[in-house]
């Protein structure tokens, strides 16, 4: 994901997120990693933006390391004594291990081929621990398509009026957004996001091909298995070798 990409709507995601129940995405990640206990935890949020989750779960976790490819997006957050890193997700700088790995707001879907999901499961194997667990949510087709409609919007935040086009190729199976920004100084800027949808089952044929390995799946924010039909999709994944025999 261009790191430029966020430059301008950094400036006003806040206010376009701001329907985003971030207290009750805290508590589901929080019962994910329940599984490897909550205390003395090492965690790593990856694509963190804004850090409006992390700033939640700091105090839970204790030892909690942020990242994001945006410098911009970071720059939102001014949370006292939080350790931001700027990088790629699919380049992970850390040299130290953590237990728990999150990735939300469906942000690997601005992985745009196999071979970039390739070092991206990599690198992040390469930062979790033996016992550690790897959590992401991806957006399916059922989801561009439901909020094609809903995500053109304008309006003014800031002094920044913005413009927000979306629309859903169901032939490259990429969303695109495009936003048009007008600054106070009359300074006008584009930004184009593109998310790649792959199919349901195109996340297990990738997952098989690295060293993680689909512990779980369950439809976002619920315990109920995916499927087929679901819109936003959970995968909590482990290490191959620690599958039990």
């Amino acid at each position: 994901m261009p790191d430029n990409i966020y430059t301008s709507l950094s400036q006003i995601y806040s206010h376009l997120m701001r329907s985003i129940d971030y207290k009750k995405w805290a508590e589901y990640l929080s019962s994910i990693s329940g599984e490897i206990g909550d205390k003395n935890l090492d965690v790593l949020e990856l694509a963190a933006g804004n850090c409006k989750l992390a700033e939640l779960l700091n105090k839970k976790y204790g030892r909690l390391i942020v990242s994001d490819i945006s410098f911009n997006m970071l720059l939102q957050s001014s949370y006292p004594g939080m350790t931001k890193v700027c990088c790629d997700m699919t380049a992970l700088p850390f040299r130290n291990k953590f237990d728990f790995i999150y990735c939300t707001f469906d942000s690997v879907n601005y992985i745009s081929s196999k071979t970039k999901y390739k070092r991206f499961f990599q690198s992040v194997a390469d930062c979790l621990k033996e016992k550690g667990i790897f959590t992401f949510d991806v957006s399916l087709e059922r989801n561009s398509i439901r909020y094609e409609r809903y995500l053109n919007r304008t309006g003014k935040y800031n002094g920044i009026e913005y413009r927000q086009k979306s629309f859903f190729d169901r032939n490259k199976n990429i969303h695109y957004n495009h936003f048009k920004f007008t600054f106070a100084d009359g300074r006008k800027v584009e930004e184009m996001h593109k998310q790649k949808i792959y199919p349901f089952e195109e996340y297990f044929k990738l997952i098989d091909k690295s060293e993680f390995y689909v512990h779980k799946c369950f439809q976002t924010f619920t315990y109920k298995n995916a499927d087929l039909n679901t819109e936003r999709a959970q995968f909590i994944l482990k290490k191959k070798q620690n599958v039990s025999i």
